[in-house]
């Protein structure tokens, strides 16, 4: 596969503008959640990437270059990180910029080439208890299923920073997923509840999508999670259309107070008003 190449002859990630929102989430949640806890807990804070990329981005509208997820990652000092990376060459790019951006770091990152669904037991904490944050972005809902969350999460603190594809990845596909028993949707999902109540009730798409969103929210709440208003940040396009959800779970308070502290200013300045 064919990749675009960054100023330092390495491939990068081709995005839309939008990706610049959600890596100034990522970031601020990292500051507050890493200045916040690592008193708390010196040595045991740790950061998962299961969609990690090459480390850089280029935004095609601005045609600028910009850090990617694990390269924001690293201008923290947590004790471990966690890399996947199923692509070689993104891969190979990746660890290239880890040893050039933070070679003192080398020690405490792990890099893993391959599926993240099947390497999720690679994940090892640097000490038990520990505190951690995932940051889960796949470009398709094919890319994650929900066992994997299970999975990466019982019996561990850690809190999440999900992409949930309502706008480009359910509702553009939603015609093609209520024809099949099994999809990559029940399985992103977790249940396919939504599934039987659609074929069982007149249903349009929104409210079926609608559906959709409160199963998930449901599937996080029965693994431990705490969803609060304001948990979901909605990412736009440029015509104002919804692509995807940043969606926040913790199964600590704290966790949702610092999330709604970042979420007050956006990307662009605007402070939100709160009743």
């Amino acid at each position: 596969m064919a990749h675009l190449l960054g100023g330092d002859g390495l491939p990068v990630r081709e995005s839309g503008i939008w990706a610049k929102e959600k890596l100034h989430y990522l970031e601020h949640y990292l500051n507050i959640f890493f200045t916040g806890m690592r008193k708390k807990w010196p040595g045991k804070l740790y950061y998962v990437d299961l969609f990690s990329g090459p480390g850089r981005c280029y935004i095609r509208e601005t045609r600028e270059e910009v850090d990617g997820s694990p390269l924001i990652a690293l201008r923290f000092s947590f004790e471990k990180y966690f890399f996947f990376e199923m692509d070689p060459d993104c891969h190979r790019a990746l660890n290239t910029r880890i040893k050039t951006r933070a070679p003192e770091k080398a020690k405490n990152i792990t890099t893993i080439m391959g599926d993240c669904n099947d390497k999720i037991g690679d994940v090892k904490p640097p000490s038990s208890p520990a505190l951690g944050l995932a940051f889960i972005d796949p470009t398709g809902i094919s890319q994650i299923s929900f066992e994997t969350i299970r999975k990466l999460t019982t019996n561990r603190k850690i809190d999440l920073l999900i992409n949930f594809p309502e706008g480009m990845g359910i509702r553009m596909n939603l015609h093609q997923y209520t024809k099949k028993e099994t999809s990559a949707l029940n399985s992103f999902i977790g249940t396919n509840r939504w599934q039987q109540r659609f074929q069982e009730t007149i249903m349009s798409f929104p409210q079926a999508c609608s559906e959709i969103a409160n199963e998930y929210l449901e599937n996080l709440r029965s693994i431990g999670y705490q969803i609060t208003d304001g948990s979901q940040i909605p990412v736009m396009t440029n015509q104002n259309r919804l692509l995807y959800y940043l969606l926040f779970a913790s199964k600590d308070p704290k966790g949702n107070e610092f999330w709604k502290k970042i979420g007050i200013i956006n990307p662009h300045g605007q402070r939100k008003l709160f009743p």
